[in-house]
């Protein structure tokens, strides 16, 4: 049997505070390693150059939380391979569609080693035999994908940012996962806007739906004790935990 680590880069937004960062979240497996988006803060947890052999990164949307740092990978990136230390370049994915230029912004940078590939709904591509799939959540401010990552052992969903409008097409998708990693940027007290970010009760509710296996909490707000998230997810689905920076977990 197979197995994966994940491991939290970052859990916060919409901006880094302390030890915490913007989102991202590292998965290895068999010497590959994705980042699944690349928030602000994330590259100083990154240890350079090793992390950027054999690395996949993903943006999930062009929220700039969500890719803050690919700037700093990139020229780290350019750098490392001048000095003949990077001998492949580092292969980002991007959501087709541009928002405000920012697809535009990263690809144009030509102080970078690195290949684009374009993401689109139901876009796949394989890392070994781990394949890793894409579907729009239908559910944000802009358009925003949700990331599977599959083999025959084990299955690791991601939500990206989202509203609960959808919850029923979310959970399709990321029905029978070992693990989702799921934004819960609200609370309910927080009286916010449900349609366009999650409360934690409404993440164990998507959980619940889609009869996971484990609920990890992230997209914080900075100043909230993530204590509270779990807590009130766990009114819905019991097996839920937090986001942590650099405490990571095996598949």
């Amino acid at each position: 049997m197979t197995h994966a680590t994940i491991t939290p880069l970052g859990t916060v937004s919409p901006y880094p505070k302390g030890e915490m960062n913007c989102p991202g979240y590292l998965v290895e497996y068999k010497g590959y390693r994705l980042l699944i988006d690349c928030g602000n803060g994330v590259s100083r947890l990154m240890t350079m150059p090793d992390m950027l052999n054999n690395l996949y990164v993903v943006v999930s949307h062009y929220h700039k939380d969500h890719f803050g740092d690919v700037g700093a990978l990139q020229y780290a990136s350019f750098v490392y391979h001048n000095l003949g230390i990077l001998t492949q370049p580092v292969k980002i994915f991007l959501p087709d569609n541009d928002f405000a230029n920012n697809k535009l912004a990263i690809v144009s940078n030509t102080e970078s080693f690195t290949e684009y590939h374009y993401i689109s709904d139901g876009f796949s591509f394989m890392i070994d035999d781990l394949e890793v799939s894409f579907a729009n959540n239908l559910s944000h401010t802009i358009e925003a994908f949700m990331v599977k990552v599959q083999c025959r052992d084990f299955k690791i969903a991601y939500t990206a940012d989202m509203g609960n409008t959808n919850l029923s097409h979310v959970a399709e998708f990321c029905k029978d996962s070992d693990l989702l990693i799921c934004e819960s940027s609200l609370l309910l007290s927080h009286n916010g806007n449900r349609a366009r970010h999650l409360t934690a009760y409404d993440a164990g509710l998507l959980a619940k739906q889609a009869n996971v296996k484990r609920l990890m909490l992230t997209h914080f707000w900075p100043e909230e004790d993530k204590n509270c998230y779990v807590d009130e997810a766990k009114n819905v689905f019991e097996n839920t935990f937090a986001a942590e920076e650099m405490v990571g977990i095996m598949i």
